[in-house]
């Protein structure tokens, strides 16, 4: 895997206002998109990485705006380019993509003919938005209807429809998620219904729209798409490479222990419910301590695990050396 691709990885779980940056960043990055594509998208279905890698439209990427603080370094241009990551049409809503590519359709295309898919990458912290309230189906349905007619006339200049190609909206969703949802992935779409007689017009034709929602839950036994973004966002380095199947360079880990959280405004957040829960039985102040020290002995363990050292991890997690150490005598959190 590429060494800012690493970087990225590491910058994107700082804590507070930057990880929602930093993911945005990472969601950019073909080593960890490729593994998604390959679990989520169907017209890859049976397709190797490699195969799925040989699609990238190789000229959509370019070098990208810097969107934290972690530096951008002089070989960006193996991120997706956002030149198209903002859409804004007369009197319509501008948006802006976390992560807007192409990526050749295999199952349409010929030698002589090329036939893309536009896909949308979306990481979004909250299933159920407050301040205004609304369905993330709803939101993902109008990015992708706004994608499909952005890409009218950008070519020629001309209004040609058959000229329209398939446009995902994929939306991973990490906090807020009903308990009966959690764990799921759900693909809504165009099909055609006769409803007098039978048709048959190619499927190519209507299928252009297409928003897959994710939603996360707790942590799956089970290897697939929930396991390896769950790996992504506690930045567990020796998991996420068993999906990307790219060799990570050792001396990045240091980087990664200095600036990965593992999304952990987040876990902390899930700590502390966790220790309201136990404090409504034993107080509310020894609840939310035990919730917080639990997520954070965790993730001492995480990194001790990724061969980092007592001062890498002390640096991580903002404690002293002994207490690392201190940690790390007693047995592993199961």
């Amino acid at each position: 895997m590429k060494i800012e691709t690493k970087y990225d990885i590491a910058s994107s779980v700082n804590i507070g206002a930057e990880y929602d940056k930093g993911v945005k960043k990472l969601f950019k990055s073909k080593e960890i998109i490729v593994p998604i594509m390959e679990m989520v998208i169907p017209e890859f279905e049976g397709c190797s990485q490699e195969e799925i890698l040989n699609c990238l439209d190789l000229a959509s990427i370019t070098s990208d705006e810097v969107v934290s603080d972690a530096p951008v370094s002089e070989t960006d241009e193996y991120r997706i380019r956002g030149e198209d990551a903002e859409l804004s049409g007369g009197s319509d809503k501008l948006i802006r993509f976390d992560s807007k590519f192409r990526i050749r359709n295999p199952k349409l295309s010929e030698e002589n003919v090329l036939v893309n898919l536009h896909i949308d990458l979306e990481g979004q912290k909250s299933y159920t938005p407050k301040n205004p309230t609304y369905p993330i189906i709803k939101r993902g349905l109008y990015y992708v209807a706004r994608d499909l007619s952005s890409q009218l006339g950008v070519v020629t200049g001309k209004t040609n429809y058959a000229d329209l190609e398939k446009c995902y909206s994929i939306w991973i969703c990490l906090e807020d998620v009903p308990v009966r949802l959690r764990n799921t992935m759900t693909e809504y779409r165009i099909r055609k219904e006769d409803v007098l007689g039978e048709t048959d017009e190619p499927e190519e034709d209507y299928d252009l729209m297409s928003v897959i929602v994710i939603r996360m839950g707790e942590k799956s036994e089970e290897r697939g798409i929930f396991d390896y973004l769950n790996q992504v966002f506690v930045g567990n380095i020796e998991e996420i490479e068993t999906y990307s199947h790219i060799e990570w360079e050792d001396e990045f880990k240091e980087d990664v222990a200095m600036t990965m959280t593992g999304f952990s405004d987040v876990l902390v957040r899930r700590g502390r419910e966790e220790g309201r829960k136990e404090g409504r039985e034993e107080g509310r102040i020894e609840g939310r301590e035990i919730g917080q020290e639990e997520t954070t002995v965790k993730f001492i363990w995480s990194l001790h695990e990724m061969k980092c050292t007592d001062e890498m991890i002390s640096e991580a997690v903002k404690r002293p050396v002994d207490y690392v150490q201190d940690i790390l005598k007693k047995d592993a959190p199961q």
